[in-house]
């Protein structure tokens, strides 16, 4: 494993309402992993279609706005100029528009202490980074792959909302805003404004929910 790795989830072990925050967080790992196929942009944009009574559906709230954009944003998006995007924003020539790194936003170094402290802290959940993998475990796409494994994973601290809350609170929590910022921000971002807003949304919900459980 490691956080910039596939890690095994088991949807249908946890409640709906968990399998749910999984998918989201896999949505995520995905479009930040790599630019979205045309298939995938088509079955995102299926998405908009979605039944009212879908439990899974963002409601009429931020969130849901959001995720609409989103969903009319695949609908009209070219899978070939969505990867000339990502291509530009987050890999560039030279340094990239966009940074996808926790330790660029926290400290303004790539490979710098927050990431020592993350892969401290994946070690001690038991967890590692595969020696073929080119992202580093603070990326972006590696957290959200985590946090899914959290919520409907299969060992160790998985399933374990504590866990999640601290992993959360303490990698993803600090910086996610800052990461929007930059994604709607930047000079060279269309389609992916829309994905870094939903980024967004779906992140300061997730903030509230670990806040409003947290011990007093």
């Amino acid at each position: 494993m490691s956080g910039a790795t596939s890690l095994s989830v088991d949807l249908a072990a946890v409640a709906p309402e968990d399998a749910a925050r999984a998918r989201w967080y896999g949505l995520f790992a995905a479009l930040f992993r790599a630019p979205p196929t045309r298939e995938q942009l088509s079955a995102i944009a299926a998405c908009a279609e979605a039944s009212p009574d879908d439990p899974d559906a963002p409601t009429d709230s931020t969130l849901g706005r959001a995720w609409r954009d989103f969903a009319r944003a695949c609908a009209q998006a070219d899978a070939d100029a969505v990867r000339e995007e990502f291509d530009t924003a987050f890999l560039g020539v030279g340094k990239a528009d966009v940074m996808p790194y926790a330790s660029y936003h926290l400290s303004g170094f790539l490979n710098d202490r927050p990431l020592v402290e993350l892969r401290e802290h994946l070690a001690a959940l038991g967890l590692s980074r595969r020696a073929d993998v080119g992202l580093t475990e603070d990326h972006v796409a590696a957290l959200c792959e985590t946090m899914a494994w959290l919520i409907a994973g299969d060992g160790g601290k998985a399933r374990d909302f504590a866990a999640q809350r601290a992993f959360f609170s303490r990698f993803l929590g600090p910086w996610f805003e800052s990461l929007a910022d930059t994604i709607e921000h930047s000079g060279v971002t269309d389609f992916y404004k829309h994905a870094g807003r939903l980024l967004r949304e779906f992140l300061a919900v997730e903030r509230l929910a670990f806040d409003f459980d947290s011990p007093q």
